[in-house]
């Protein structure tokens, strides 16, 4: 193949300006590739009718929905499209996991390079995963590549585990906003905090991000803490089903004082939080959990994480005894015992916490993900 520019496209469920992991993953890659190839997106949506953009440059066809039924949206639109167009892309770059995507791509005859961004198992929907295997496996044979975050999201995934000879490690890159204001905050060298040790839950409130555990943590805490309890604050930024069981266990609890919901929250509020917490408390108890994107985030204004060791990226994003402290899923008296340790030792946890920002401008450039993407399009591409 001659280096004329090739032409690449992002499948995906959804796209900017719906947010979410998957979503700002394909955005900064679409974004970000444009000099170097002719970046396209196709995406679906909760329901309405097809339309074409452009987003920040990158021309963005948003197929037809008739509304979204297990996670999964009606949109054969999308199938049609793609079908149609695929002969116009040298790349298509689908994001996993996406029944829907898979079905495109099976009908749609593709004969260029097909990628695939795996961002995590499907774990709990076990009856639609029965129907969705033998598909998926013939998306996994027929990729050309496989690129994943970690080695623990191929070791700990047995859809994956058999098609590793295919995988290349590609981390999640910081977003580079999110790289400028947290240069901006180190730059100011914000004076540490009081005695409050301030933690910080950012995410969906469902149970594989490990709520409840949260919660029955934070139970114990004032047990073993009694009236210093008011020395710890607990941030919880997200909304979710989970929402009001929560707000009621709070209550229940006698911890209104102490831990305060947000909500959803912009950006804006979101840097605010980065600034102002201790920690970042990440209990997630199931493997629907890949990586972790806020992980980086807090990472990168120098807060440690209290994670769990699931069988993904999450423990190998920030490290115990490193960068922060690693605990088993769903086991809440170790995530009392974490949290106890983080406002014991303040000047370890600062010691984590530079650790932390360093592990991120060294592993998790948003830059190098772009470099390593590009690079694979092109040998795949034979350039």
């Amino acid at each position: 193949m001659n280096n004329r520019k090739l032409k690449v496209l992002q499948l995906g469920k959804q796209y900017y300006p719906h947010i979410g992991g998957i979503e700002i993953t394909m955005q900064q890659i679409a974004e970000g590739i444009q000099e170097e190839v002719d970046s396209y997106v196709l995406a679906s949506q909760d329901r309405g009718p097809a339309y074409r953009t452009v987003l920040n440059g990158v021309p963005v066809y948003f197929a037809k929905s008739w509304g979204i039924i297990a996670s999964l949206p009606l949109s054969w639109d999308l199938v049609c499209y793609l079908r149609k167009h695929c002969s116009e892309y040298d790349v298509i770059h689908l994001h996993m996991p996406f029944p829907l995507g898979d079905l495109a791509c099976l009908l749609s005859g593709f004969k260029g390079k097909l990628v695939l961004y795996w961002h995590s198992d499907i774990v709990r929907q076990k009856k639609a995963l029965f129907f969705y295997k033998p598909l998926m496996n013939w998306t996994l044979r027929r990729a050309d590549a496989i690129a994943i975050a970690t080695q623990g999201n191929i070791d700990g995934s047995p859809y994956v585990k058999p098609f590793e000879k295919k995988c290349v490690r590609i981390p999640f890159g910081l977003r580079k906003e999110w790289e400028e204001k947290s240069d901006d905050y180190w730059k100011r060298q914000v004076p540490c905090h009081d005695q409050t040790l301030r933690l910080l839950f950012i995410g969906r409130l469902v149970y594989y991000k490990g709520c409840s555990i949260l919660m029955d943590a934070m139970k114990l805490l004032k047990k073993e803490l009694q009236e210093q309890i008011n020395q710890v604050e607990l941030v919880i930024v997200g909304t979710g089903v989970l929402e009001d069981e929560m707000k009621a266990q709070a209550a229940q609890n006698d911890l209104e004082s102490v831990i305060h919901f947000l909500g959803k929250a912009p950006d804006e509020v979101l840097e605010k939080e980065l600034e102002r917490c201790d920690v970042l408390v990440f209990p997630s108890v199931a493997n629907s959990e890949a990586f972790g994107l806020v992980q980086l985030e807090a990472m990168s204004y120098g807060k440690p994480v209290i994670n769990t060791r699931l069988s993904t990226g999450v423990p190998w994003v920030s490290l115990h005894g490193e960068t922060g402290l690693t605990i088993p899923p769903e086991n809440a008296k170790a995530l009392c015992k974490a949290i106890l340790w983080m406002k014991k030792n303040p000047k370890k946890r600062q010691k984590m916490g530079c650790k932390a920002r360093e592990r991120v401008k060294k592993e998790f450039s948003q830059e190098q993900m772009l470099k390593r993407i590009v690079k694979l399009y092109k040998k795949l591409c034979g350039q």
